[in-house]
Order: C-alpha cells, then sequence, then structure tokens
C-alpha cells in the first residue's frame, strides 16, 4: 500500500508532503518524511541536505507529527496524488518544507559523459 501523508512541524506549521510505502497505512511505521525514519535512517537528519532535514535537526523528531492524507494500492496513483497537490504554487510557499514538483519525477536530466585519458583514449 502507498499513502500520501502530510508531515507538520508543531513549533512552526510548516509541512512536508509525500509518498511512502506501507504495510500498514493507517498505523504509524515511524517513518516522518524526507528518507527520515525516527526508528533508523537517521542519517539524513545527521547530514542534512535539505530543508525538510534541516528542520528535523533543529526541532527534534518528537516535533513533528505525520497525518495520512491518502491512501493508494499503487506507486503510481499516490504519486499522481502527489503531484496534484505538490505542484510549482505549493513549493514556493514558505509555510512548508518541499524543495521540488511531486509525482515522483527526475531532479535532474542524466546525461551520458565520456572520459579520457591524457592521451586522449576513451577510458
Amino acid at each position: 500500500m502507498f499513502i500520501v501523508y502530510e508531515t507538520t512541524c508543531v513549533v512552526n506549521n510548516k509541512i512536508y508532503v509525500g509518498v511512502h510505502e506501507t504495510d500498514k497505512p493507517y498505523e504509524f511505521d515511524g517513518y516522518i518524511g524526507n528518507s527520515i525514519n525516527i526508528y533508523n535512517h537517521r542519517y539524513a537528519v545527521e547530514h542534512p541536505k535539505f530543508p525538510f532535514h534541516f528542520a528535523v535537526k533543529k526541532y527534534g523528531y518528537e516535533n513533528f507529527k505525520r497525518k495520512t492524507l491518502y491512501v493508494f494500492e499503487t506507486a503510481k496513483e499516490a504519486y499522481q496524488k502527489e503531484e496534484e497537490i505538490v505542484n510549482e504554487e505549493f513549493i514556493k510557499d514558505p509555510n512548508n518544507y518541499n524543495v521540488s514538483i511531486g509525482g515522483n519525477r527526475p531532479r535532474h536530466k542524466q546525461q551520458k559523459v565520456y572520459q579520457f585519458d591524457y592521451n586522449g583514449k576513451l577510458v
């Protein structure tokens, strides 16, 4: 099952919206968002990269509450709903932590990179 969730920082009321795969969509499994699980996977908080990571590091896990907005059978359905919610207008709003449009879109275009040795030979 896949959920579209909203995690709220109870200190400043900023939100983060995302998609999470879970076996029990109506039970909290520790995942609060953006690769952060309060029971494990703490790397994102110890080495923050995104605004949500920095906020969790600053305010602590206990100040974030996740609620389930929608439950879907497939990832495709969940990401479609996330894309409806987390659009350009949404990410421009300073009251949320999302930094990119939803829908599981790749953040960067991948390009081929060619590497040559000092003699100009393709490696």
